[in-house]
């Protein structure tokens, strides 16, 4: 069943109706107005008005207002801009990715991020059996699964 993206005036949400309804009320009694952007552009401009990890997707007015009068009168301007919102957009994704990533622990000798810290009671079983001769091996706090190295 083919919908049309309408948005509600008063709860401020994007919905998908059903194009053979005429009803132009949303449920919450707000005037459903059709959406005069491209959908993609659309969940960009929710993208970039989102503050913290969570994205908004409702409406927020005066951006989309001046979006789509931006369309109407120079649709190249209109697409410059979108190309900006959307390059934003990356930079901020791959600057999370990046803090994410690095923050995991790595072996210093081969980089892989397979490392595990070695248990206390590993460490006691050698000073029971080497005694004094176990100080190099349990000052060591963590393994690398990949290449062996500890440290």
């Amino acid at each position: 069943m083919p919908y049309v993206e309408k948005l509600c005036t008063k709860c401020c949400h994007l919905l998908g109706i059903d194009e053979n309804d005429i009803d132009d009320e949303c449920a919450c009694g707000g005037k459903l107005i059709p959406l005069e952007l491209d959908h993609d552009d659309y969940i960009t401009l929710c993208k970039a008005w989102s503050r913290g990890g969570k994205i908004d997707y409702t409406v927020h007015w005066d951006l989309y207002n001046a979006m789509v009068e931006l369309k109407k009168k120079d649709i190249i301007e209109y697409n410059l801009k979108m190309s900006q919102f959307k390059t934003q957009l990356e930079q901020q994704e791959s600057a999370r990715a990046k803090i994410k990533t690095d923050n995991r622990l790595k072996c210093p000798t081969c980089g892989s991020a397979k490392v595990i810290r070695i248990p206390g009671l590993s460490k006691a079983t050698w000073v029971a059996l080497q005694g004094v001769y176990s100080i190099g091996k349990i000052s060591k706090t963590f393994q690398c699964m990949n290449c062996g190295y500890k440290w």
